[in-house]
């Protein structure tokens, strides 16, 4: 049976070697030439740079120049026998980016014409890898507020820079912040000097609390660290505190606390105020008096049931259908099936500019491990969201499909919703770490959410 296989795929390859060979099926492209450009000028001054795997022409001009819209090709050299769209002599708009398109007999290429002006500017300072530093393009200023527990002096920070340009000192050493640091950028006649100031703070506008073992960030799980470093990298004047840095901290300034726990959710108040809690509980009436004063709370995952602990839910009601802790467990989110949840009232100030549009809440992409630890109301103890609301004395901002209360507001300590009050995430699409790579797009929704909470309850 095999020599019959193999004597027909021989007999087969015999005739398409004779077909390929046969002068009928000779082509009558031109396809001998190149499309290549060699050179490139304009108004006789501005050279340009020619990438030849990226098929870019890069032109710079002075900081200054204005006069991109009518530009005059002066030199254009390109592969001999080719032709192109452009010329020299011919009179451009080069305000934005122009193709170039190169034909030699049947074959072409695209070329992409980028004219640019110098430009010197620093794009991000990232600290330690952790606290991104806030710049003030204005005054060429940059701040940034670390913990008191942070070596200034010994500090290394991370610097962007716009294209082509270069800076002194050099970022990525350690350098001494004890003192305002000065920058100097530079790329040809652009020239910015930025002054960098960093300073530790003990009453920050915004903390964020992690597990109780955690001492600093390094000790947090990845789920909890993705969270902190969100926080630090996009809230003003933010730290991480440990529980046992909260017996010294000075809270007369906070705004928010953020407390995303990753830890096996609790379905009743003895349970959660007990075991790994233990050591948040000795600070449990700390932070009672900052939520009496007008403090407010971002809350996720098992720490959703602090609200109950502070008073903030009627009766003391805990969240009564938790499962879930790993941080590497979970599934992988296939394309086409994001995971998300809807929202009770769409235009709530949570959910405003969102990815996707605000009808659901999708928080996942393809390639997403997602833990799904879930912290939320089951359906079946109320009669509605009605029901939910008179009995918990709370908001129903976001439910599942199965009815399921996964996102919830209470109320200030005044009653009043909003400004010094306490956001719940419980749903398990509230998910800030996947150890699997993925390209984010939906996830971007994690972040917005968050921030669109943190200034909801500081009433910005």
């Amino acid at each position: 049976m095999k020599t019959i296989i193999y004597s027909a795929f021989a007999f087969l390859m015999s005739v398409m070697a004779l077909t390929a060979c046969s002068s009928d099926n000779v082509s009558g492209l031109a396809l001998s030439g190149d499309c290549m450009v060699e050179s490139f000028e304009l108004d006789g001054t501005y050279t340009g740079v020619i990438d030849l795997s990226k098929r870019t022409i890069k032109v710079k001009v002075p900081v200054d120049f204005n006069g991109k819209s009518q530009m005059k090709i002066t030199k254009l050299g390109i592969s001999n026998g080719a032709q192109a769209n452009m010329a020299v002599g011919m009179v451009a708009d080069f305000s934005a980016a122009q193709s170039l398109h190169v034909t030699n007999g049947d074959l072409f290429l695209d070329w992409t014409v980028n004219v640019k002006n110098d430009e010197a500017r620093i794009t991000s300072f990232i600290i330690n890898d952790t606290y991104k530093a806030t710049i003030n393009e204005e005054e060429h200023t940059i701040t940034a507020f670390l913990p008191s527990t942070v070596d200034v002096s010994k500090i290394i920070p991370t610097i962007t820079l716009s294209e082509d340009a270069t800076i002194t000192p050099m970022g990525g050493v350690v350098t001494d912040f004890t003192n305002p640091v000065t920058y100097t950028v530079k790329d040809n006649t652009a020239t910015a000097t930025y002054t960098v100031t960093i300073q530790t703070v003990s009453a920050p506008k915004a903390i964020f609390l992690g597990s109780a073992k955690a001492t600093k960030i390094e000790d947090l799980v990845g789920e909890e660290q993705e969270a902190c470093k969100w926080m630090l990298a996009n809230i003003e004047q933010s730290v991480f505190v440990s529980w046992g840095d909260m017996a010294n901290m000075d809270l007369s300034k906070c705004e928010v606390i953020f407390w995303h726990w990753q830890h096996q959710p609790s379905e009743n108040l003895t349970d959660f105020e007990t075991g790994a809690t233990s050591t948040a509980m000795a600070y449990r009436n700390k932070l009672l008096d900052y939520y009496k004063n007008g403090g407010a709370f971002i809350l996720g995952r098992a720490a959703v049931n602090f609200a109950a602990s502070l008073g903030a839910v009627k009766d003391k009601l805990c969240a009564n259908n938790c499962w879930g802790a790993s941080d590497d467990g979970g599934d992988i989110i296939n394309p086409g099936g994001e995971w998300s949840f809807l929202p009770n009232d769409a235009s709530h100030p949570i959910w405003q500019n969102l990815v996707g549009g605000n009808d659901k809440i999708i928080t996942t992409d393809g390639g997403y491990k997602i833990s799904n630890c879930v912290s939320q109301w089951g359906a079946w103890t109320f009669n509605g969201f009605a029901d939910w609301e008179t009995k918990t004395g709370c908001k129903a901002l976001g439910h599942g499909g199965d009815g399921a209360v996964v996102v919830w507001e209470a109320p200030a300590y005044n009653g009043t919703f909003g400004k010094g009050g306490i956001i719940c995430f419980g749903s398990g699409c509230y998910d800030w770490y996947s150890p699997n790579p993925y390209e984010s797009y939906y996830h971007e929704n994690v972040g917005i959410m968050t921030g669109n909470a943190f200034k909801y309850l500081s009433g910005k």
